[in-house]
């Protein structure tokens, strides 16, 4: 049995989303809100000592980690092949994807949890905020909450990430010159693990996605959001503000 416990169908979350959905797989939906410390609760750090979603649960063993989460359901289910067969393309698909986890998705986590999550850390009660803190599994996840409940990221670090979120789109800009999808010609879990982070992009930040500057990255974006599998994937629970969403936070 396939079990899946997810937020919202944005950032990290809909990525195996997509995946599952893309392979026809059926599973058990597990909503976990975010926005209420759910994935801090004692019950769901027994399933995953981080203390962050998504996971998956196969016949009882948890899987971790989004893009680990799809190149799993890749190996055990391969009847819908996401992964190129050329072994050239095939790496393009992974250097992708660990540019996507490694550089693009903080730089744009960074600038949603100072703009919204900000909003929700601070009108929690001071007390109460502490104790949620103590809560939370990774050092780094509890500085990030205390961070935006107080001054957040300096304008530097904002700067920095806008910076690296250009740098991003340009890139990928750059590769669907060459081919029609991010590995190469077959539609990929390349793709499958970008579009989280880009579907906002044109809307928060024009400067760096537009029809002139990037006319094949709005392209791809467009097919994507015409594949059945991520209508299907966007139509799971969603219960964020639409602000919040575009931001994959």
């Amino acid at each position: 049995m396939l079990e899946l416990y997810h937020a919202e169908p944005v950032a990290n979350s809909m990525k195996p989303l997509i995946c599952l959905k893309e392979k026809g797989l059926d599973f058990v939906s597990h909503y976990v809100d975010l926005l209420r410390f759910e994935q801090h609760s004692p019950e769901f750090v027994k399933i995953n000592a981080n203390g962050q979603v998504p996971v998956l649960v196969h016949d009882g063993a948890a899987i971790t980690e989004s893009t680990v989460i799809n190149e799993y359901l890749e190996d055990v289910f391969p009847e819908v092949r996401l992964r190129p067969a050329d072994p050239m393309a095939r790496a393009r698909m992974r250097v992708w994807s660990k540019f996507v986890d490694e550089y693009f998705c903080p730089a744009l986590s960074m600038i949603g949890w100072h703009i919204m999550v900000r909003r929700i850390a601070k009108a929690i009660d001071k007390g109460e905020f502490e104790k949620l803190l103590e809560r939370i599994p990774l050092p780094e996840q509890r500085e990030k909450w205390a961070t935006v409940a107080g001054e957040s990221f300096t304008e530097a670090q904002l700067a920095d990430s806008r910076r690296r979120c250009g740098i991003s789109i340009q890139r990928m800009e750059d590769i669907l010159a060459k081919h029609r999808w991010l590995a190469g010609p077959e539609y990929s879990l390349a793709d499958v693990n970008s579009y989280s982070m880009v579907a906002g992009i044109p809307r928060l930040m024009p400067e760096h996605m537009n029809e002139t500057d990037t006319p094949r990255a709005c392209e791809w974006l467009r097919r994507m959001d015409e594949r059945p599998a991520v209508k299907a994937a966007l139509a799971m629970p969603n219960q964020v503000p639409e602000t919040l969403r575009a931001f994959g936070a």
